[in-house]
């Protein structure tokens, strides 16, 4: 069985490589860049200071009314730095326990790859672009509750994890179990978050 799943990831990571062109290389490696995503994540925690932008079904619209906006910016703001801080933290011990090397460096691939961004490190299980980016995507649309915002957010996660695989910086599982584990500690974050604001918000009533 789990032959056969490397065996696919193979196969799947050669034939999304195979399909590179200067364009192609140029958007993926647009998407897979981290810095040009921060004026993303600063408007973001702007957002979240702004009682307007939250949808009727968030626990900021209702119980924020009760809570003073700025208290209500910073929780929103810490919760998704604790995300962030957990997905990366989790993602790298993760990485040296199952130390599986990364397309560029398992050697049944050497010389087969387009590697337009070079090997990057030795480990990729599992891809912390796609455990980050699900990880915000999945706390904020919970957070702002706003169908739109929650489409376009989990789909330039999707872009950005699908990224990885065409630059064969990750194998498709890598992505799908970051992905995954990113949106597993979005949600116990979320209900930390939810919790934290009821407790404050009982305080102020």
């Amino acid at each position: 069985m789990m032959d056969w799943l490397i065996e696919l990831d193979h196969v799947i990571t050669l034939g999304l490589n195979a399909l590179h062109t200067p364009v192609l290389d140029s958007i993926m490696l647009f998407l897979s860049s981290s810095k040009v995503w921060i004026p993303l994540y600063v408007l973001i925690a702007v957002l979240m200071f702004i009682p307007k932008w939250y949808g009727r079904k968030s626990s900021a619209f209702r119980l924020g009314g009760r809570i003073p906006l700025w208290l209500t910016g910073l929780i929103g703001v810490l919760a998704v730095a604790l995300c962030f801080g957990l997905t990366e933290q989790i993602t790298n011990l993760v990485k040296e326990w199952a130390a599986r090397p990364r397309p560029g460096h398992d050697p049944l691939l050497e010389g087969m790859l387009h590697l337009p961004e070079g090997s990057g490190g030795l480990y990729g299980f599992f891809s912390a672009h796609a455990s980050n980016t699900f990880g915000l995507a999945v706390l904020t649309a919970l957070m702002f509750r706003r169908g739109w915002y929650s489409a376009g957010i989990l789909t330039w996660a999707a872009l950005v994890s699908f990224s990885r695989i065409y630059l064969a910086k990750h194998f498709t599982t890598d992505v799908l179990c970051g992905a995954a584990a990113g949106a597993l500690i979005a949600l116990a974050v979320y209900f930390l978050y939810r919790s934290i604001l009821s407790v404050i918000s009982r305080k102020y009533s």
